[in-house]
C-alpha cells in the first residue's frame, strides 16, 4: 500500500470515528434536554405535593431544581457510558 493510501485509509478511520462520537454528543444532548425537561416537571409536581401551604416557596424551588438535577445527571451519565462503549468498539 502506498503512502497516499494509507494516510487516506487512516484519515477515513478516524474520520468515522469522529463521525461515531459526533453522533454519540448529539443523542446525547437530545437526550439531556428530555431528561432535564421531564425532571424539571416531575420535579415541579412533587414540590406541589411535598411542599403545601403558600410559605413553602424556597422548599418548593429546591425540589424542583433536585428534579432537573437528576434528569441531568442521568443524561451525563446515559451519554458518558455510550462514548465509553463506543471507544472501547474502536480498539
Amino acid at each position: 500500500m502506498s503512502t497516499s493510501q494509507q494516510s487516506q485509509t487512516s484519515s477515513s478511520t478516524s474520520s468515522s470515528s469522529e463521525n461515531v462520537i459526533s453522533n454519540i454528543l448529539k443523542q446525547g444532548s437530545e437526550r439531556g434536554v428530555m431528561y432535564v425537561s421531564a425532571g424539571f416537571v416531575i420535579g415541579g409536581l412533587a414540590s406541589i405535593v411535598l411542599a403545601r401551604g403558600g410559605g413553602a416557596g424556597g422548599a418548593r424551588k429546591a425540589i424542583t431544581a433536585f428534579g432537573a438535577g437528576l434528569g441531568t445527571g442521568a443524561a451525563w451519565t446515559s451519554c458518558s457510558i455510550d462514548i465509553e462503549e463506543a471507544v472501547k468498539n474502536m480498539k
